[in-house]
């Protein structure tokens, strides 16, 4: 596929990545001739330098051949031009990516029906849910539900009371009542998609793909449940916050920390039962004034990365609450397991879910993690494909693939076996890399 990605931030150097990663034709248009240089120097891609604005541009990109363009600048306007423009020349689909609340809401609807986008995407909502369901869901610290089929994907860390450790994966799935699959490992910084005789151990991060009804079941049984949320602090009101804190006012007690003394106090106009407090997260004294020590779960969700980093790792510290901290540089990454923090969410890969998912026509969800290249994904198994009427045990699929759970025609679901008969219409969920999905892809496609 030909993709034209507008902008080389964080959403659009990490779609960048991933599509590269698949060997589509990726050209990325960049204002920013450093920045250009830099991304292609790093990546397999085409860069052009210039403003998606500009027709002559869009037409070095050969924006007239290409299956997806992607306006993912911070500039709406930009985005919105550059969308118009692209479909004018000949683009099948575009992406917009839309921050403005007014853009975004009823006011802006005539404009959004004008530049014809297929899909409007705005990574701070995004990132916002991210962190709603990691409150939800005590304990994990990654939640990606799955479209249908009422799966989900948890990520957590097998603590040392767990009954899994020192069994192997062969050991483990015999066991009748837990109802799921270990779909990545993480161990020394090292993520593998695992096989039968992998033996778990303490510490270890796994991605495990189960229903959602199973979901407390199955952190219990990794030693990683946590405990149930009554009080929460967010630092930091921006986009991110002040919606996360709107969210969960209604079941828990919040406090919101806010640096900048108009926005604090427009916050506690419109959020009469948060406790809005002005000043900088990275005072600890404040923090300790405001309690920090008893909070159940403390979120960071600044523009600051650093900030947000030091304020989890003081809560740390100085309580047991689930600390989750907003990260737009990944160089900071490696400073998350070492402060102790529970949780990293980027924008980038919030938004870049909802990307792929758009381009893949055959996937109806997709999940990317933040420390591996692996992800997951869900493909509808087409009439007179490979994958039609085939035994699991019979599609010799690459290494690099692990088929997790089908979703039957009656919407019911189930962890796959050797043994599990698929059939057309159905929809499969399975764990890969990026460079193993054009087999899956044969496998499954008519």
């Amino acid at each position: 596929m030909h993709v034209v990605i507008i902008g080389a931030g964080e959403v659009g150097w990490y779609l960048a990545q991933r599509l590269g990663a698949e060997h589509h034709d990726v050209v990325v248009i960049e204002q920013e001739e450093v920045i250009a240089r830099a991304l292609g120097d790093e990546l397999d891609v085409q860069t052009v330098v210039g403003s998606g604005t500009h027709p002559s541009v869009l037409r070095a990109a050969r924006v007239e051949r290409a299956d997806l363009v992607a306006g993912v600048t911070q500039d709406d306007e930009v985005n919105m031009i550059a969308s118009a423009l692209a479909k004018q020349l000949g683009a099948e689909q575009t992406v917009v990516r839309l921050q403005t609340d007014e853009l975004r809401g009823p006011d802006g609807a005539h404009l959004r029906e004008l530049i014809d986008a297929d899909l409007i995407i705005d990574p701070d909502a995004d990132t916002a849910e991210e962190i709603l369901r990691l409150v939800s869901v005590s304990g994990a610290d990654e939640v990606y539900p799955m479209a249908t089929g009422g799966l989900v994907v948890l990520g957590a860390t097998i603590g040392p009371d767990s009954p899994m450790v020192e069994q192997t994966l062969a050991d483990i799935s015999s066991v009748d009542h837990w109802r799921f699959l270990f779909g990545a490992v993480t161990r020394d910084g090292q993520t593998v998609i695992p096989r039968g005789d992998l033996e778990v151990r303490a510490g270890d991060h796994v991605r495990v793909l189960t229903h959602e009804r199973s979901q407390r079941e199955v952190l219990e049984a990794l030693d990683s449940a946590g405990k149930r949320v009554r009080r929460v602090m967010v630092l930091g009101g921006g986009a991110v916050g002040g919606r996360v804190a709107e969210h969960l006012v209604r079941s828990a007690e919040v406090t919101l920390v806010e640096r900048d003394r108009e926005r604090a106090t427009a916050l506690a106009e419109r959020l009469k039962k948060v406790t809005v407090v002005e000043g900088e997260i990275t005072d600890t004294n404040l923090l300790s004034e405001e309690s920090v020590a008893t909070m159940d779960v403390v979120i960071a969700a600044t523009g600051e990365d650093t900030a947000n980093v030091l304020a989890c790792a003081f809560a740390a510290a100085e309580s047991s609450a689930f600390t989750v901290a907003v990260l737009h540089r990944l160089a900071l990454l490696p400073l998350i397991r070492q402060f102790g923090i529970d949780a990293a969410l980027s924008p980038r890969t919030a938004s870049a879910n909802s990307v792929l998912r758009q381009m893949r026509g055959g996937a109806s969800s997709v999940a990317t993690f933040l420390e591996s290249d692996v992800e997951v994904d869900e493909f509808v198994i087409q009439e007179g494909s490979p994958g039609a009427g085939a035994v699991v045990r019979d599609l010799h699929l690459p290494r690099s693939v692990l088929l997790g759970a089908v979703v039957r025609h009656d919407g019911s679901s189930e962890i796959v076996r050797g043994n599990t008969t698929l059939h057309a219409g159905e929809s499969v969920v399975l764990f890969a890399r990026p460079a193993a999905l054009p087999d899956v892809r044969r496998v499954f496609a008519s």
